[in-house]
């Protein structure tokens, strides 16, 4: 089930609302309206959201301290005026901006993130030294590849596999996760930050960015990094 968080106002609500019903007519999904931080605050305490829709108002460091930081598998949707003011300096994966006047014309560029984030506590089943172990793709940080082995970084450890990393590209893209290099698959939300050659994770690990992927990338997302 996902489960979406609106702090916003009636009108963008219902504009964004009837698009992600598009999005994810597939799947179950519902969503919750609150017009209080401190009244979102409360109802996170029985339920986790997957996705929250913010108003540019809620773009603060207390908002980012209590709702971001405090929920690093979650995608943040913000609604304000000039998306450009803001996507120049945050860089992060997992932070989208959309305008309130543009609503339905640029909510075709964040809805594929949205969609691969819904689909994020899915499991990748990976047999480890003859041991199952099941990964949430959220949990996934990163995959690089070593000789003919692809090592896994995740939040419950390194573990290996012997497989191709092009087969895992076609696995893992679907789920959120992008090619860097030619030995980097990444998952885009805890990217922090985009360098010239490289990017910044939000674990401080650095990998490096080739300049082909980084074309590929710009091309496909259609905006500047």
């Amino acid at each position: 089930m996902i489960k979406i968080a609106f702090l916003e106002y009636e009108n963008e609500i219902k504009e964004l609302s009837y698009l992600m019903a598009k999005t994810f007519h597939e799947q179950d999904w519902t969503f919750r309206i609150y017009s209080k931080a401190s009244d979102l605050m409360k109802g996170m305490k029985n339920e986790s959201y997957q996705i929250f829709v913010f108003d540019e108002i809620f773009k603060t460091p207390r908002i980012e301290s209590v709702f971001v930081h405090d929920n690093p598998n979650a995608v943040f949707v913000f609604v304000v005026e000039n998306k450009y003011k803001y996507i120049k300096e945050d860089k992060r994966g997992r932070i989208l901006y959309i305008e309130k006047n543009h609503i339905q014309e640029q909510y075709e560029n964040i809805q594929n993130s949205l969609l691969k984030q819904s689909k994020q506590s899915d499991i990748y089943h990976l047999n480890y030294d003859r041991v199952n172990v099941n990964l949430p793709y959220e949990e996934i940080y990163y995959l690089e590849k070593d000789d003919k082995m692809v090592y896994f970084y995740t939040k419950k450890g390194k573990f290996h596999q012997r497989i191709n990393i092009g087969e895992m590209e076609e696995i893992f893209v679907p789920y959120g996760f992008i090619r860097i290099h030619v030995s980097y698959l990444v998952n885009e939300k805890y990217i922090l930050a985009w360098y010239k050659d490289k990017v910044e994770l939000t674990t401080g690990e650095v990998l490096p960015l080739s300049r082909l992927q980084k074309q590929k990338i710009l091309a496909s997302k259609n905006k500047s990094i």
